[in-house]
């Protein structure tokens, strides 16, 4: 009986909040009009959801992008043609296999699959692995000479290194196991994370150094209490939350240490900062104006009753 077949894109991916002041964005739309973000964006989604990090740029996809966002064809191949001049996708792999891709849209990838055991990769297609912060040794090149047909590869993220550095021994050289007693498939990847976190909230949340002790800690009982997949999703979370991101009337920003509290991890998971929690002045101006606008209807009420 076959197996199920592995998930290859991603459900969701991180956009940054600067995307529309982005020089490049800001370029393409002067030339190309506002419906140029519309298809950039659904060229995005296409990325992710299907290859994860790549799209082959066919007599199809023209056609698709146009259906969805509702603009023409020839609409769609001039936001290519601008994308490509000034630097949204890469230029050199376009011309050499027709994909659509960029070092951005790798490193948000392998960054949204970094928990997976396995990904299916095309090496020709990276554009630089050195440059994604999560550090993979290749399992197994199957090798092709067929120029048509290119060798996909099994990328471990699992470094040989880090599992040495996480094997902790007793005074008489047995291997101790983790305070929690987690599993061979709960090992954790102390220098992934660490990179993960540092490079997913770049310029928003202070970057952590080092994995200290306590750190350890506070994450291994967050992953007994709720499972190794609840970190990506609070990070998400947390992405999605302006009050967390600094959006408040403190200008307070969470870090990691703060995020792995128990408490905090906890009503992450629940959704209290799901863009909920508005800047509280802001909130105080409103009810007091609400507040006003009542009290004015009333006396109205009360002096037409007079009358």
């Amino acid at each position: 009986m076959a197996g199920r077949p592995t998930k290859q894109g991603i459900d969701y991916f991180p956009m940054d909040v600067g995307f529309f002041t982005d020089v490049k964005i800001r370029k393409i739309s002067r030339a190309c009009g506002s419906q140029s973000t519309s298809i950039l964006i659904c060229l995005l989604c296409n990325i992710y959801k299907d290859e994860g990090y790549y799209i082959l740029w066919d007599k199809d996809l023209p056609f698709v992008i146009a259906d969805t966002v509702g603009v023409s064809e020839g609409a769609v191949k001039e936001v290519l043609i601008k994308s490509l001049q000034v630097g949204f996708f890469d230029q050199e792999l376009y011309e050499k296999y027709k994909i659509l891709t960029s070092s951005g849209i790798q490193k948000r990838f392998l960054l949204a699959t970094y928990q997976r055991k396995e990904t299916t990769i095309i090496p020709e297609y990276l554009i630089n692995c050195a440059n994604n912060s999560i550090n993979c040794t290749i399992n197994s090149i199957n090798h092709s000479d067929n120029e048509q047909s290119k060798s996909k590869v099994k990328v471990n993220r699992k470094k040989r290194k880090e599992k040495e550095n996480n094997k902790e021994t007793s005074p008489n050289g047995e291997e101790k196991k983790d305070e929690l007693s987690l599993s061979h498939s709960q090992k954790i990847d102390w220098v992934g994370l660490m990179n993960w976190y540092n490079s997913l909230f770049r310029d928003k949340l202070p970057a952590i150094k080092s994995m200290t002790e306590t750190r350890k800690k506070a994450v291994k009982a967050r992953i007994a209490q709720y499972g190794k997949e609840s970190i990506r999703t609070v990070f998400n979370l947390v992405l999605q939350s302006s009050f967390l991101l600094g959006g408040n009337d403190h200008n307070w920003k969470c870090d990691f240490d703060w995020i792995f509290k128990q408490a905090n991890y906890t009503k992450i998971l629940e959704g209290n900062y799901n863009g909920k929690r508005a800047d509280t002045a802001t909130t105080r101006r409103e009810s007091v104006s609400r507040l006003k606008q009542l009290a004015g209807a009333i006396l109205q009420g009360a002096e037409s009753k007079k009358d």
